[in-house]
């Protein structure tokens, strides 16, 4: 199993050890994949702060499969959606450097697979 699957496996075990959830929401219409969109750029920088601050954090969806009944939970009222949770708190295991894949092997230069050689 790719260590992406592991890690999004003992995360969705774990998250209700969490001591801290953000749940991001927005008022009206109807959830879609881009009406939540304004959202996101401020998740990336909770979880860059969390980061910074040695707290272990996570954007998932996965409990949208039951998003009504994660919103009633919640308390949400009606017409107030929630886009994604944030479970926050301390690392479970080693917590070091993070490590990034080469420009090269994401980036591409006008179609998909095609390398980018300028970088």
């Amino acid at each position: 199993m790719p260590a992406a699957a592991r890690c999004g496996r003992i995360s969705s075990a774990h998250i209700h050890e969490a001591p801290v959830w953000i749940v991001p929401c927005l008022e009206g219409g109807t959830p879609t994949r881009t009406s939540g969109s304004s959202i996101y750029p401020a998740v990336q920088n909770m979880l860059l702060a969390a980061r910074a601050l040695g707290l272990g954090a996570t954007l998932t969806t996965l409990y949208l499969q039951f998003e009504k009944e994660a919103e009633a939970a919640l308390g949400l009222p009606p017409g107030v959606h929630s886009y994604a949770l944030l479970p926050i708190g301390y690392p479970m295991g080693r917590f070091g450097p993070v490590r990034r894949v080469a420009l090269a092997d994401v980036i591409y230069k006008d179609r998909w697979g095609q390398p980018y050689r300028d970088l």
